[in-house]
């Protein structure tokens, strides 16, 4: 814990027990509420825990200015469910939080992520309309994030589902969004993966700003398991830089995946490799930023760290 001499602009307490602890020159040893450093007993980054009456620190998000915005409505199709993020916290009318690190039925989330999801918000919070989720370094190789899903809330069959966000920038990022069979659980996950299928509508990798791409992972069991995949390079500016809208078109035996409003993807059941086409069931919705793991060719730096997944709105639209 650190320790700091400087201007009095908003009296704060660095001693143990919320008292100064020395006067030189007179006056006492004080910090301020902007100096960007954990003084004293405070719980948090500049007096979040001991002085209410200090400003917020910035939360370091820049929200972008610019990009894609997806219809609010399609000819032909009914919203069914959709999520603006414009209130203060997250609707657990609609949503769960995955919490902890997986253990002990999927360690590591089955990908032998570093992070350990959390509730908090610090992990969680709202801005401008926004979701964000917050990777942070926790100390050493520790790190936090968030994880919500709509499991037993909203499971669907087919739609249109639209993602409007802009991605993080460190390297051993990893953003997905995506969806699980409704069988799926975590205590029990060999039983419903590969075999149920997994609609991954878009992942991304900080380590390739550029890119990102759509997947079906499917396979009548574990040593089956197979996967369909495709990238897509950004039209414009890299992903981490502006709104992009990710989507799929969801139909009886057919997924096409969309940026922008653009297809680059799909696949259908003569594509699954002679294995079970899996994706004519209800799914749920999932969202999470993760830390490294077996899919990002990079390792976190903990300076780079936090990083934020900001997502403006998730909407998904049936036929009628």
């Amino acid at each position: 814990m650190m320790m700091v001499l400087c201007t009095l602009l908003v009296a704060c307490s660095s001693s143990d027990n919320d008292t100064d602890t020395g006067e030189p020159d007179g006056g006492p040893v004080v910090a301020t509420c902007s100096d960007g450093v954990q003084n004293g007993n405070e719980t948090g980054l500049d007096c979040g825990g001991t002085c209410p009456n200090c400003p917020s620190p910035p939360s370091g998000v820049v929200i972008p200015t610019k990009g894609f915005d997806a219809p609010i409505s399609y000819d032909g199709y009914t919203m069914v469910f959709s999520d603006e993020f414009n209130d203060d916290n997250l609707s657990l009318q609609k949503w769960s939080f995955n919490i902890g690190d997986g253990c002990p039925n999927l360690c590591g989330w089955g990908n032998e992520e570093l992070q350990s999801y959390s509730n908090s918000k610090e992990n969680l919070f709202f801005e401008e309309g926004n979701l964000i989720i917050a990777a942070r370094n926790e100390g050493g190789s520790n790190y936090s994030s968030s994880r919500i899903n709509t499991d037993n809330k909203f499971e669907f069959q087919y739609g249109r589902v639209d993602i409007r966000a802009s991605m993080p920038s460190p390297k051993a990022t990893w953003v997905a969004l995506w969806l699980l069979n409704h069988n799926y659980t975590i205590t029990n996950p060999g039983a419903w993966w590969p075999n149920g299928g997994e609609i991954d509508i878009m992942e991304y990798l900080g380590e390739k700003p550029t890119e990102v791409f759509g997947t079906a992972h499917y396979g009548v069991d574990f040593n089956s398991r197979r996967f369909n995949s495709k990238e897509y390079v950004a039209p414009n500016e890299n992903y981490d830089k502006e709104y992009y809208v990710f989507s799929i078109v969801w139909e009886e035996n057919k997924i096409t995946w969309l940026v922008n409003d653009v297809e680059y993807h799909s696949i259908t059941p003569s594509l699954t490799n002679g294995q079970p086409y899996p994706f004519n069931d209800e799914f749920y919705l999932i969202m999470n930023l993760s830390v490294g793991g077996n899919l990002p060719n990079a390792s976190p730096l903990a300076t780079d760290y936090p990083a934020f997944l900001i997502v403006d709105y998730i909407r998904v639209h049936q036929k009628n």
